[in-house]
């Protein structure tokens, strides 16, 4: 008799974790089409699958940071409207992630750049942004020095910028990501394509599968117009990779790769190149206007 009931309670006792694991499979799935949502521009979408995913998951950090990225990404595409409206959800939606996960460096990450790039009036502080950098440093010190340098960066002070990055190269010379950090640095602040070039080459030189290095190596030569061969071929290593999270898309990567043929006079190549990079995301409006100029 004891056998038998053991046996029927068996049943009831497992459906708490039958049901935790149906949720938990949904929630990733919400994240994970939210995600693709973003990737692919629609930042409608995005914000309404990731506003689920957060109702049905408050205590998921992961949704959170998510949905700050949402919001993000809708005030790219409505501009100034956007940020009144979405820029302080962002902020929230990070913090909210911190306090789930105070190790959650993107989520602290993504507070060292509202608080360094918004305005006084919408909540914007550097001492704030400052103080995420320190508690992103004891976690993982590459990423506080990235941290450190982008505020710095917003504040145009630059050379102290540029000594953050040296610093974590210094204390970590084998790190690719030290080394692709700086060459990202150098490129898109002191546009000295020559010298980004080399910090990606020696962060490939240091691990040859560090996918993030073949694509700044390609954009930056199509920046440049120079060594357009070494590009393709970066570029081409990276469209053939599916990039991980926080990697760079492959809609960008296409059309880097449609900008060099372009510079190459390859229309046909070019063409198809941000055909590629359209389909993955409509609204990249770079590859659009490319797009109509070689068609």
């Amino acid at each position: 008799m004891q056998n038998n009931l053991g046996r029927h309670m068996g049943l009831p006792l497992a459906l708490p974790a039958a049901f935790a694991a149906v949720f938990l499979f949904a929630e990733i799935t919400l994240i994970e089409q939210g995600r693709a949502a973003i990737s692919r521009g629609d930042s409608d979408a995005a914000i309404e699958i990731l506003e689920k995913a957060v109702a049905q998951s408050p205590k998921s950090a992961e949704a959170h940071f998510y949905l700050s990225n949402a919001y993000g990404s809708k005030i790219q595409a409505s501009g100034m409207f956007g940020a009144a409206k979405y820029a302080s959800k962002i902020r929230d939606e990070c913090e909210k992630a911190v306090a789930l996960n105070p190790k959650y460096i993107d989520a602290r990450f993504g507070l060292v750049q509202f608080y360094a790039g918004a305005p006084g009036l919408m909540g914007g502080s550097y001492e704030k942004a400052l103080e995420q950098a320190k508690e992103i440093k004891a976690i993982d010190p590459i990423a506080g020095h990235r941290a450190y340098a982008f505020v710095y960066s917003q504040q145009k002070k630059l050379d102290l910028a540029k000594r953050e990055y040296a610093d974590a190269i210094r204390e970590e010379p084998t790190s690719p990501k030290a080394h692709g950090y700086f060459g990202q640095y150098l490129a898109n602040v002191e546009k000295d394509y020559t010298a980004a070039s080399a910090e990606f080459e020696t962060a490939l030189k240091l691990d040859p599968h560090y996918m993030p290095a073949f694509y700044h190596l390609g954009r930056t030569a199509s920046q440049a117009d120079t060594n357009l061969a070494r590009g393709e071929e970066a570029l081409k290593q990276y469209v053939a990779y599916t990039p991980k999270e926080n990697e760079p898309p492959l809609a960008n990567a296409h059309y880097w790769l449609g900008a060099i043929y372009e510079k190459q006079g390859r229309k046909p190549e070019a063409k198809q190149a941000y055909q590629a990079a359209l389909k993955l995301n409509p609204t990249l409006k770079q590859a659009s206007e490319a797009l109509r100029r070689v068609s």
